[in-house]
């Protein structure tokens, strides 16, 4: 098996060293313009078209017989160290929520389009003043009496979609029963974002970027062929999406350690007032030290949470733990590189660039203790999940 794995790692490494897309910076998602998404729509068909993603689809959607799951987990450390443009959450989760719960005709019309790179796809889950916690959101979609009586009308406002300024598709997440609580009474929708009544405003972020927006649906009309799964189903059709991005939560660890090597680059290329390196000094070193030991313990409990998914038993707090270990490590980091640089007087030229990766992801990590559930909402399901404690 780990040969086999490795022949594996080296034939997706020589893949994205031949063709892969660069990132113009740790969660930039967005094309810079119109040629970058071609290239970007390009280069996910490639891998599909390479049976590197969407290798675990069913073969007849073209998945491969010979996938297996750890598979997944290379080609994502894979795509991380090659500093290339990464498979879209949204494309992985909107692709395994119409496999399972979607009608023949979706999956002949929606999947083909994802795997040609036609079709990207937002996430139309988060609201204003509901955040992470989605069973309390309000846009509604009523029945749409103008129409044949099995549609909908739907009016509300999502916030937080990552790329939905240039998606094709979105994922919506719609309240079609109030008259019951929380997670019953929400419906599943797959809609075209160019539908009218539809209006998208990016939200520019602090990193300069601008990968979040405001969605507004007003009146927008949708037929019964826009519902996945069943009506007031919805919240089984989007736990199990989510849930299935679990196997790429291993890469997280490689990230950290990518992140670390950058941080002894940068204390070896900050000069502090008296000209010495700041790697040089005690103090730098222990700060180092315990840096790497939280690094080490990240990866062991996303390693332990891995080998449970692989075997298809994990428990339902592992995922909030890896998120939560994985997220906060992240932003401790960032916070020693900006402490390294705010004390020195000077960064040696060929540390100019991990200085500037430490400015971004110093500005971008905090974005991460948010989207895919805000950490509140993590140590939240830990209490519950694991430690049996009662809501709040």
């Amino acid at each position: 098996m780990r040969t086999d794995l490795e022949e594996y790692r080296a034939r997706v490494r020589a893949f994205i060293a031949e063709h892969g897309v660069p990132m113009q910076g740790e969660g930039v998602r967005v094309p810079a313009d119109a040629d970058e998404e071609r290239a970007i729509r390009g280069w996910l068909r490639a891998l599909y078209e390479a049976g590197f993603l969407g290798a675990g689809w069913p073969v007849q959607w073209g998945g491969r017989a010979d996938h297996l799951p750890q598979h997944d987990l290379v080609l994502m450390e894979e795509l991380i160290r090659g500093d290339v443009y990464r498979p879209l959450d949204q494309v992985m989760l909107a692709s395994h929520a119409i496999i399972e719960f979607g009608s023949d005709e979706q999956k002949a019309q929606l999947l083909p389009r994802i795997r040609a790179g036609e079709h990207v796809w937002c996430q139309l889950f988060s609201e204003p003043d509901v955040g992470s916690d989605l069973a309390s959101l309000r846009t509604r979609a009523e029945p749409d009496a103008a129409g044949a009586g099995d549609g909908f009308t739907v009016t509300g406002q999502k916030i937080w979609s990552t790329d939905a300024q240039w998606a094709d598709m979105g994922m919506l997440l719609a309240r079609t029963d109030p008259s019951v609580n929380r997670h019953a009474g929400i419906t599943a929708f797959v809609i075209p974002m160019d539908l009218p009544g539809i209006e998208i405003r990016p939200i520019r972020e602090m990193t300069g970027y601008a990968e979040f927006c405001e969605v507004f649906l007003d009146g927008v009309r949708l037929g019964p062929e826009h519902v996945l799964g069943e009506v007031n189903g919805g919240w089984k059709v989007v736990t199990s999406g989510l849930a299935s991005e679990r196997a790429f939560v291993g890469a997280n660890s490689l990230q950290l350690e990518r992140m670390f090597d950058d941080l002894v680059a940068l204390a070896r290329a900050a000069r502090l007032p008296d000209g010495t390196a700041a790697l040089e000094h005690e103090d730098t070193q222990a700060t180092l030290a315990e840096a790497l030991a939280r690094v080490e313990e990240v990866k062991l409990i996303v390693r332990d949470t891995v080998e449970r998914i692989l075997v298809d038993d994990e428990h339902p707090s592992d995922g909030p733990v890896a998120k939560l270990a994985y997220t906060e490590t992240n932003v401790a980091l960032t916070e020693i590189a900006m402490g390294i640089i705010t004390s020195s007087v000077a960064v040696d030229e060929a540390g100019a660039a991990v200085a500037d990766r430490w400015y971004h992801n110093f500005l971008w990590g905090r974005a991460l203790t948010i989207s895919g559930g805000a950490s509140e909402i993590m140590r939240g399901l830990i209490g519950r999940q694991l430690l049996g404690l009662p809501r709040a």
